[in-house]
């Protein structure tokens, strides 16, 4: 018995780190589709700018992600690539009525990011419904670091964790500045 628990703990964190998470008792699971933010390059990348045009900026950020099973609450964070520390505030929680359907157990959490100063991390998330309208930026300064969106699903059994760190388009280069180019029509 203890062989099989120590399996089915090894196979949940093999999952989570290929941007999958299944709860431990089967009542749900889930994975990160995609991470966006309200800026991109013309190339295509979502990015985050600590500063737009000079102004110090809130980035707008939606992870997207299937779940299935029960949904109680999603807690997300933004996690730096580069360092396992993060802060307390890069953390948010939601209830399963604050997530966006998008349609077959796919949701968007969309929430503002406000960037610290000195840092390429958000200091703080406010879950939010008001979608930005994505810009197209230039980066006028080299990257500073970058972050992938962490996901914890409670069912209301069991909890289960996921990441975008390992999945295409799941990681956010964070530039200190930024200049706009143009305004898209397509929201974050």
């Amino acid at each position: 018995m203890k062989k099989m628990l120590l399996g089915a703990a090894g196979l949940s964190a093999v999952l989570a780190s290929c941007g999958t998470g299944v709860a431990p008792d089967g009542s749900g699971s889930g994975s990160v589709t995609q991470v966006r933010t309200e800026y991109r390059t013309a190339s295509g990348q979502f990015v985050a700018c600590d500063n737009v045009n000079n102004v110090v900026a809130t980035t707008q950020v939606s992870v997207y992600f299937n779940v299935s099973g029960n949904v109680q609450t999603v807690d997300v964070g933004l996690r730096g690539n580069t360092t396992s520390q993060y802060d307390a505030n890069y953390n948010a929680r939601a209830t399963g009525e604050q997530l966006a359907a998008i349609g077959n157990g796919s949701y968007r959490l969309t929430f503002n990011a406000n960037p610290a100063t000195g840092g390429f991390l958000p200091q703080s998330i406010v879950v939010t419904p008001n979608r930005a309208k994505v810009k197209i930026v230039t980066p006028t300064s080299d990257k500073a670091g970058s972050f992938h969106a962490a996901m914890t699903v409670n069912t209301g059994t069991a909890t289960y964790s996921f990441n975008s760190r390992n999945i295409l388009n799941g990681n956010v280069d964070v530039y200190p500045s930024c200049t706009v180019v143009s305004t898209t029509n397509e929201d974050v």
